[in-house]
C-alpha cells in the first residue's frame, strides 16, 4: 500500500506562512531533503486554500506529479497535472493508496492534514522546522486535530539551526476517537 506523507516546512512556533502569507523565510536555508523526497512521490494532495495560495504565488502545479486539489466548487483545471476532487478526501485517499505508484505527498494545508490524520490516512509526518518565530500566521496544526501517537524515525540538524524531524504515525486517530462529530468539513 502506498504511504501518505506530510512533508512541510514550518516556523519554530508552528506556522507555515506569516500573517500576510510571507514565505520568504522558508528559502533562507539549504535543501533539507526536499529534492530527494520529491523524487520518491508521484502524487500530490492539496487543499483548496493551499492551492489558491500556490496560484497567488505563481505555482500552478508540482510538475511531473499528479496533483489532486480537494474542492467542492471548482471542477476543471487549466493545468493537465491538476485534477479537482469533489468527493470526501479520506474516501478518495483510501482509494488511491490501493493503486500502484510511488508514495503520496500531502502538501497541505492544515485543515486537509488534520482531516486526513483524524481519519487514519496519514502515515508519516516530516517537519522542516526553521529557526524563525513568526508570532502569527497560517498554523500547521489546527485545533481540530485529535491526539495521535508518533514515533521519531529520523532527525537531522543543520548548521543554520534548521531541524528536520521525521515521525511515523503509530496510532491512527480514527481508531482513537469518534471523528464523525468533528466540527466542519474541509474544502
Amino acid at each position: 500500500m502506498r504511504r501518505v506523507k506530510l512533508f512541510v516546512a514550518m516556523s519554530l512556533d508552528g506556522f507555515m506562512a506569516g500573517p500576510n502569507e510571507e514565505i520568504d523565510w522558508l528559502f533562507a536555508d539549504q535543501d533539507y531533503g526536499l529534492a530527494k523526497f520529491y523524487k520518491s512521490v508521484d502524487t500530490v494532495l492539496i487543499g483548496r486554500k493551499t492551492y489558491d495560495f500556490m496560484l497567488r504565488h505563481g505555482k500552478k502545479s508540482y510538475k511531473g506529479k499528479q496533483n489532486y486539489v480537494f474542492s467542492r466548487s471548482q471542477k476543471v483545471s487549466d493545468s493537465p497535472d491538476v485534477k479537482y476532487v469533489p468527493q470526501d478526501p479520506a474516501k478518495f485517499v483510501r482509494q488511491i493508496r490501493q493503486s500502484k505508484g510511488k508514495d503520496i505527498w500531502l502538501v497541505g494545508g492544515g485543515e486537509l492534514f488534520a482531516y486526513l490524520l483524524n481519519r487514519g490516512q496519514v502515515d508519516d509526518i516530516i517537519l522542516a522546522v526553521h529557526p524563525t518565530v513568526l508570532g502569527k500566521g497560517t498554523a500547521l496544526f489546527p485545533q481540530r486535530s485529535n491526539p495521535v501517537k508518533l514515533k521519531l524515525v529520523i532527525h537531522r540538524n543543520f548548521d543554520t539551526g534548521l531541524v528536520v524531524l521525521h515521525y511515523r504515525v503509530q496510532s491512527k486517530a480514527a481508531k482513537l476517537a469518534d471523528v464523525s462529530n468533528q466540527p466542519g468539513r474541509i474544502r
